[in-house]
């Protein structure tokens, strides 16, 4: 008898202090001998099951629709495989495109590439500001590469002439829940390119976002495109060897010889309150 109750409070006095390490959380790894078999720092990429086992508080547990995603990018990162270059001009992008020798090796040219403003009205302002000119030289080329991702992206709504008419709008049975901005209007010549570059990237009102739809490259030249149409519509000129539209984009086989572009994006920028004493 004496012996059943030692045996008894043994395994009770065992199982208390077994407990005491019980369960693992956070930097306390509990009675797990290897913690990292149980708790893995990667990540499953297939995994379609709960995100159980990987994880040691339920603040970062995953749900299974996530898990299904894709993983992104680290925020503010150029993908392995991608060159992240600033065109000077034309030869340049020769080059990286693998066109200087006929065993060259062509880059993936900037199909991602960091963007650091965030979806508000202070950053749209400031990207404005700072995104002055186009880092793609103006080619014909590249404008007739555009042409089709802006018919398909952007010319259902803001028109193949960019007057804001596109079939979604101009339809009779239209019922378009707001009018389209019309890109060669006075206000939008004048708009600076950073302007066009941020409702790519975010959308504004009921436009959605491209950035995902767009390459790095892609965005620019369509930029490129709206500019030309904005051109047609004054009837100047906007191609690889001249543009009278503006100052700022170059051609590639010429000069910016149009007007100097002021846009007023910093006059629009929200005003700081006054600090408080």
């Amino acid at each position: 008898m004496k012996n059943a109750i030692g045996v008894i409070l043994g395994i009770a006095l065992f199982a208390w202090l077994f407990s005491l390490c019980s369960p693992a959380g956070v930097n306390k790894t509990g009675h797990e001998y290897m913690p990292d078999m149980y708790h893995p720092v990667s990540y499953e990429t297939n995994l379609y099951s709960a995100y159980y086992w990987n994880h040691w508080e339920n603040k970062s547990t995953l749900n299974k629709a996530q898990l299904s995603q894709p993983r992104a990018k680290v925020p503010g990162t150029i993908p392995r495989g991608y060159t992240g270059v600033y065109y000077g001009d034309a030869n340049a992008l020769d080059i990286v495109r693998g066109k200087n020798a006929p065993n060259a090796i062509p880059a993936q040219v900037n199909g991602q590439a960091p963007f650091y403003y965030a979806n508000n009205e202070n950053d749209r302002v400031r990207c404005e500001n700072d995104l002055v000119g186009n880092p793609f030289p103006i080619t014909n080329a590249g404008l007739e590469k555009a042409k089709p991702l802006y018919e398909v992206n952007c010319g259902i709504c803001h028109g193949e002439k960019g007057d804001g008419q596109g079939w979604l709008v101009s339809k009779p049975d239209a019922k378009y829940p707001a009018a389209p901005k019309n890109l060669i209007s006075d206000e939008m010549i004048s708009a600076g390119n950073g302007r066009y570059y941020f409702a790519i990237m975010y959308g504004k009102n009921v436009m959605g976002g491209y950035s995902d739809k767009l390459s790095y490259e892609e965005r620019w030249q369509v930029i490129h495109y709206i500019r030309s149409l904005q051109a047609k519509s004054k009837n100047l000129e906007y191609n690889e060897k001249a543009n009278t539209l503006s100052n700022v984009e170059t051609p590639a086989k010429g000069v910016a010889a149009g007007p100097v572009r002021v846009h007023a994006a910093a006059a629009t920028a929200p005003v700081a309150p006054p600090p408080t004493k």
